[in-house]
């Protein structure tokens, strides 16, 4: 008996087919990896299981676990115990007001009769388990994306369940982190027979963990079987098109303009310092930088490190401790009405986790259109619908996208939600933290070809945050590296990451998984090729 069977799901919203007909197995032990293109039913799957979909969700077929059938009696008595879920987004799936340590005890007190002190004590086990060294106290905003991803799956694990559920585990983890929690699923599923789940874009990740392979296209299973034997040749147009090489239609690539559009000189942030705490945290120490008109600094590091502290610095969201930050020429520090208002304009930003960046109550529409009133010449109602129209187009979203709620998109939808709010000022600076995480090959490939048409005719300057070395190894023209807030090395993309110096850049380069010799192959942005992605 499998440990969970599904046969013949479907998941309806009105007149819209999210999943027909899928039906699957998990057995114990086993890993079975879920892929396919953004907006092809994965996440839907994943939260179906537990149960966890909108009341408006009809829902056909069977879910059984253990030769169960999981309806709403069974699901309250099995949700966090025999099956555990890790989220795709983190800042979303965990409660603000509530320590990380309260958070995972909670299931501990809910689902073990352990004592007070013993549940204390498991907590600190899990938190370093998960390769965390955090007090428990801490709460989700002081923390990384990487290091809530990890909080999020020290709550999954928590009670020790037979299935886990795994909806892009790694997404927001630095190659280093990466590689520790796919080994500690590894060890789950080999230790304790768990079953495992795994919603993934990163088919190199994919190969290294998986058992079997479940492909979803359009709502329904395109294919499945051995994951090896599926990436290496692969059956259907949906793992084809996301196993093939990539290419994009030509792309003049644009060269640095020369004059820096921004300077970070000398700039430090520490935390928690003040006379009620003994020592402060660096956030980021004495970084400096450079960005060119039309040029990609690509910035790394492992969780922690200070790249979305330097990030929230460059956008003027915080407040350095010493140094200075200008945008063309003009300091955050003093700018006041339309002065602040005109750098604004300058630089906008596609933030880690998009679901945490928008207001769940307002329509596409609203969101998209919210920076524009950064603009002197307040456009009109004819003029913002034309706008939101055109951005959403250049990311690949329908017009009839405006009118709906995030809620009812995908993760990688919601990332290209934000991508366009980004674009509507047509900025000289895009931040881009983690930006591309949540979307799959395909879309990626089509997203950075849309990110090099802007910075060819706007001269565009980007910013790149990214824990995916292969993409920052072909997308960006300098890279800087960052440990504990400080810059380690920086230099041509190609020079740091294929020869780093530092033993740190090394250990993050020798940390990335590797392409597959067959099936998928991560797509690089050539220099020397100007006609896009390449192979």
């Amino acid at each position: 008996m499998s440990l969970l069977a599904i046969d013949d799901l479907a998941v309806r919203y009105g007149a819209i087919h999210a999943l027909e007909g899928v039906s699957l197995t998990v057995e114990r032990g086993e890993v079975v990896a879920l892929v396919g293109a953004s907006g092809s039913g994965k996440s839907t799957l994943a939260h179906a299981i537990p149960g966890l979909l909108p009341d408006m969700a009809a829902i056909g077929g069977t879910i059984r676990l253990d030769g169960t059938v999981l309806d709403e009696p069974a699901l309250r008595d099995v949700r966090g115990r025999r099956i555990g879920m890790v989220f795709q987004e983190p800042a979303t799936a965990l409660n603000p007001a509530m320590s990380i340590g309260r958070q995972i005890g909670e299931v501990l007190a809910r689902h073990t009769d352990l004592s007070k002190a013993a549940i204390a004590a498991e907590v600190v086990a899990l938190l370093a388990r998960v390769g965390l060294e955090l007090a428990p106290s801490r709460y989700p905003h002081s923390l990384s994306g990487g290091q809530r991803q990890r909080v999020a799956i020290a709550i999954a694990i928590a009670a020790a369940p037979e299935l886990l559920i795994a909806d892009e585990p790694t997404a927001s983890l630095d190659p280093i982190a990466q590689a520790g929690i796919v080994d500690l699923l590894g060890g789950l599923v080999r230790e304790r027979e768990v079953g495992l789940l795994l919603v993934s874009h990163d088919l190199a990740l994919v190969a290294d963990i998986a058992d079997r392979l479940v492909v979803l296209d359009g709502g329904t299973v395109a294919e499945q079987g051995d994951a090896r034997l599926l990436l290496g040749a692969p059956q259907s147009p949906a793992l084809r098109a996301m196993t093939d090489p990539l290419r994009a239609a030509s792309i003049a690539r644009a060269s640095p303009q020369g004059e820096p559009i921004l300077q970070v000189s000398q700039v430090s942030r520490l935390y928690g310092a003040g006379r009620f705490r003994r020592a402060a945290s660096i956030g980021v120490a004495g970084v400096n930088l450079t960005l060119r008109r039309g040029e990609t600094l690509g910035v790394i590091g492992e969780s922690g490190s200070g790249k979305s502290t330097l990030a929230q610095l460059v956008l003027g969201l915080d407040r350095a401790d010493a140094g200075i930050v200008t945008i063309a020429g003009q300091p955050w520090l003093g700018a006041r009405g339309p002065q602040l208002r005109a750098m604004r304009r300058q630089i906008q930003a596609v933030f880690q986790d998009p679901a945490a960046s928008f207001d769940p109550r307002q329509t596409v529409r609203r969101i998209v259109s919210e920076p524009l009133h950064l603009r002197d010449d307040r456009p009109s109602q004819a003029e913002r619908e034309a706008l939101v129209a055109e951005v959403l187009a250049q990311v690949g979203l329908p017009a009839d996208a405006a009118d709906r709620l995030p809620s009812q998109f995908s993760g990688g939808q919601r990332q290209r939600i934000a991508i366009a709010r980004a674009l509507i000022l047509k900025p000289a600076i895009m931040v881009l933290d983690e930006a591309l995480t949540a979307l799959d090959m395909g879309v990626r490939a089509e997203i950075v070809a849309l990110l090099l048409r802007l910075q060819a005719d706007l001269g565009i300057a980007y910013l790149f945050i990214s824990h995916d070395l292969r993409l920052v190894r072909g997308f960006a023209d300098r890279v800087l590296v960052m440990r504990g807030g400080r810059v380690v090395e920086e230099g041509a993309a190609g020079d740091v990451l294929e020869r780093p110096r530092d033993p740190y850049t090394a250990a993050l380069v020798a940390a990335t998984p590797d392409s597959l010799s067959q099936g998928e192959r991560a797509f690089s942005l050539s220099h020397q090729d100007p006609g896009g992605l390449v192979p």
